[in-house]
């Protein structure tokens, strides 16, 4: 099962890369900014169903991905979800079972993806969810951000496998917070969101940063 993960992994970037290199504009800065050893966690904003490939695409390491729980009901696209490393998630209350496995990806040093919004926009920044404290302070991970533009215009199964317009991918620079095991209080997990929201928020244009300009 590892090696199909990998190869249908390689299999879909390659196709990805080579559609967005055919049918859109895609830019992509800041590349060098992603460690290559350690655990890693990406975050990003998150406007539309190709966010996940573009991340993908253009990590130089596996990326462990979350989705919805209903997509997997279905066992065909469950197959193909996990084997492209994704996990199911309840986005509807805390998931203790996703947390569990979340550390244990970045103890064994690996890179996964998250979306602190929780849930597509419409281009313009929500309020994050706290999930990505936890995860943040627990594991101490290297935290890669990323400002997605232009993936508004690439909605749905078709905005995938027909990217267009002028897509472009902004990697900032890594940060971490001290490892810890102490429990927060609500101000302390309001200060490090707003922290964490931020860094995603500088790598956009005003006009998609909403609460956090």
């Amino acid at each position: 099962m590892l090696w199909n993960k990998m190869n249908l992994n390689k299999i879909c970037n390659y196709v990805q890369l080579k559609l967005l290199d055919n049918l859109a504009d895609f830019q992509l800065t800041g590349e060098d900014n992603i460690p290559m050893k350690g655990p890693l966690i990406y975050i990003a904003n998150h406007q539309a169903f190709l966010d996940p490939s573009l991340i993908s695409v253009v990590s130089p390491r596996k990326v462990n991905f979350l989705a919805k729980k209903e997509a997997f009901k279905f066992y065909p696209i469950a197959t193909l979800l996990k084997m492209y490393g994704a996990h199911p998630i309840n986005r509807f209350g805390l998931d203790l079972t996703f947390f569990r496995w979340a550390l244990k990806i970045l103890k064994n040093e690996e890179a996964l993806c998250l979306f602190p919004e929780g849930t597509r926009t419409n281009g313009v920044m929500k309020k994050g969810l706290p999930g990505i404290v936890h995860l943040a302070v627990r594991s101490g991970a290297n935290i890669v951000p990323i400002g997605i533009q232009g993936t508004n215009q690439s909605r749905g199964i078709k905005g995938v496998l027909a990217p267009s317009g002028k897509i472009k991918i902004k990697i900032g620079e890594p940060f971490k917070f001290e490892k810890s095991n102490e429990a927060l209080n609500r101000d302390e997990i309001d200060l490090i969101l707003d922290k964490i929201m931020k860094k995603i928020a500088e790598l956009l244009p005003l006009r998609m940063r909403g609460i956090y300009k």
